[in-house]
């Protein structure tokens, strides 16, 4: 079975790219700090409407940040 999963380090490269820090990062996009930092670490699997607001706080698509990942 294969599914979608936010990409931490697509996340953590744009952010990056565009010069915010988490803490901006989180303010723009309306999520917890916490939970960003998690979404970048990979130890959660954001809801969809979570990086519905990611990527608009990015500037992207939300599905650019998605990479398959298959489920053991």
């Amino acid at each position: 079975m294969v599914y979608l999963v936010m990409d931490s380090e697509q996340v953590r490269s744009l952010r990056e790219q565009k010069g915010m820090s988490q803490r901006q990062l989180a303010e723009a996009s309306g999520v917890s700090k916490k939970t960003l930092a998690n979404v970048e670490a990979g130890k959660v699997r954001p809801l969809p409407s979570t990086a519905r607001k990611i990527g608009a706080a990015l500037d992207v698509d939300p599905r650019s940040l998605a990479r398959v990942a298959s489920r053991a």
